[in-house]
């Protein structure tokens, strides 16, 4: 039980600590039209996530950050009819949010001296708890994108 108790206050701390990590991270570097962040053409714009794990249907389930740290741009107060800059300020949150759960499922790497059973029960619980908001971010990315470039146009930048 103790071992269980410890794993839970390490994943919670580690999490934590690079979620607020993450809200330092300039926008700069999340501007830089960096290749990870592009949509790869085996995604099909972010559909290959529809299509594969429906994520449609359990996105909004998932648990908003903000709640969490108040500086991170929640998607429940997200309007698209908002203005480009505020679209392109989402985008770049969708950014950032990917990056911190990839970096979240790093620390893992300190169960691999472990028993196999503590490895996998580790292992499966960071893939569930970050892929799935890894998921979300690389098939809403490119319908923002798609809307901010259409707001560009309207506004003739």
């Amino acid at each position: 039980m103790k071992k269980i108790i410890y794993n839970a206050l390490y994943w919670f701390v580690i999490q934590m600590i690079i979620a607020q990590l993450g809200t330092y991270i300039s926008r700069k570097c999340l501007e830089n039209g960096h290749i990870y962040f592009k949509s790869w053409p085996i995604e099909q714009e972010g559909q290959l996530w529809q299509k594969v794990v429906k994520v449609q249907y359990w996105k909004n389930h998932l648990p908003d950050g903000q709640r969490i740290n108040s500086t991170i741009i929640s998607k429940s107060n997200f309007d698209k009819s908002s203005h480009a800059d505020e679209v392109r300020q989402f985008i770049l949150e969708t950014r950032r949010a990917e990056f911190v759960h990839l970096l979240s499922i790093v620390p893992v790497i300190v169960f691999a001296k472990s028993s196999s059973s503590v490895k996998m029960i580790n292992l499966v619980y960071v893939v569930i708890a970050n892929v799935p908001c890894i998921i979300v971010q690389r098939y809403n990315r490119p319908k923002l994108e798609r809307v901010y470039l259409r707001k560009l146009k309207r506004k003739g930048v």
